[in-house]
């Protein structure tokens, strides 16, 4: 059985992650000019914050072009939120299992993800700082709202020209 510190260490990358998807689902609401209560909407959706935020990337580029700020911006926070989700869930979707081999002179206890069949070496370092990541993502997120706080057009579109 896992140990208190490690499970609250993946405790507290969950609530994160989370919490990271709710300030993702926040953004587009806000970029759309949609009303705040299509946040749990977001959320439920089949690809969740992460599609949502997808499709937004797109409508940016689209209207504004590869080379625009936002445009880059929201690639960037596409990346490092799939990267840090990607890794969320390669932690909490492990299971742990007893590994017994020629060369062991007793049975090991391992922590191994299934999706793709290996075995996970982590480190406490490595999941605070998942979990740092995780907090600077939410925050890089919550700042970029101001870039669409304005009035909504007729329509519930945002004017970002």
């Amino acid at each position: 059985m896992a140990d208190d510190k490690f499970l609250q260490a993946l405790g507290e990358i969950t609530v994160e992650a989370s919490a990271l998807e709710y300030c993702v689902a926040y953004l587009v609401t806000v970029a759309r000019g949609e009303d705040k209560s299509q946040v749990p909407t977001i959320l439920t959706r089949v690809g969740g914050a992460r599609q949502q935020l997808l499709k937004l990337r797109d409508e940016t580029h689209a209207t504004r072009g590869e080379d625009d700020e936002l445009y880059k911006d929201l690639v960037n926070l596409e990346q490092r939120m799939s990267k840090a989700l990607w890794e969320r869930n390669r932690l909490v979707h492990a299971v742990e299992v007893l590994r017994l081999a020629d060369h062991l002179s007793q049975a090991e206890l391992a922590l191994w993800h299934p999706k793709t069949n290996t075995d996970l070496r982590v480190s406490a370092n490595e999941m605070n700082q998942l979990v740092r990541e995780l907090r600077g993502i939410a925050g890089t997120t919550l700042r970029m709202t101001h870039r669409f706080d304005r009035p909504p057009k007729p329509g519930g579109q945002i004017d970002n020209s």
